[in-house]
């Protein structure tokens, strides 16, 4: 329930711009400040364990904005990097109550941003055994983001990867993604997307 209530609120604050990114000044990572998406890049292949939250945050919403495609197999690896929490932004969850997914983990909203050159690289995350489950979910989130303006769209990518997979337990984690997305759907487009499940 609140991975649903996470998602919807994330779709609202993309929709109305409201999620640019955790440390859109830099002042959290001044190693950072002023540099270009390929420096970005090159930071958030280091070893993650070296790296500092307000960084990898600054990182991912720098590549986002610059919607630098190159990025996107390794923004795939952030998918369950998830902020400490942040005693300073204490007023924003009182306020929100629930936050949105992208101030959780902050390179969901950089893929959403990238679009749809990352659907590849996020179809890839779902069907491998290797993609954690909090991971794997926040790229069917994505998928649906990205499709916001058609999320039956969302739906039939991801049968058409279950189809097309030679891997059947690859297939079956697609079609499970599929299921999911197919049930994040509101009306008037819910039944097209249970439909798209066939």
């Amino acid at each position: 329930m609140l991975k649903k209530r996470i998602t919807l609120l994330s779709i609202a604050g993309l929709w109305l711009g409201v999620v640019p990114g955790v440390a859109a000044d830099g002042r959290s990572c001044p190693e950072l400040q002023g540099a270009k998406p390929q420096a970005h890049l090159e930071y958030l292949q280091r070893d993650r364990a070296a790296l500092t939250p307000g960084c990898i945050a600054y990182a991912a919403d720098q590549i986002g904005l610059q919607q630098y495609g190159p990025a996107v197999k390794t923004l795939v690896r952030y998918l369950d990097y998830r902020l400490p929490e942040d005693p300073a932004r204490a007023h924003f969850a009182a306020i929100s109550r629930i936050p949105t997914l992208g101030t959780i983990y902050p390179v969901t909203t950089a893929l959403f941003q990238i679009g749809k050159p990352a659907v590849p690289d996020l179809v890839e995350a779902i069907a491998s055994s290797a993609t954690s489950e909090v991971a794997r979910n926040n790229a069917v989130a994505t998928i649906f983001d990205i499709y916001r303006s058609d999320v039956v769209e969302s739906v039939r990518v991801l049968m058409r990867a279950s189809k097309a997979s030679p891997d059947r337990e690859a297939s079956m984690r697609l079609y499970d993604a599929a299921r999911e997305a197919a049930a994040k759907c509101r009306e008037p487009g819910h039944n097209s997307c249970m439909s798209a499940l066939q």
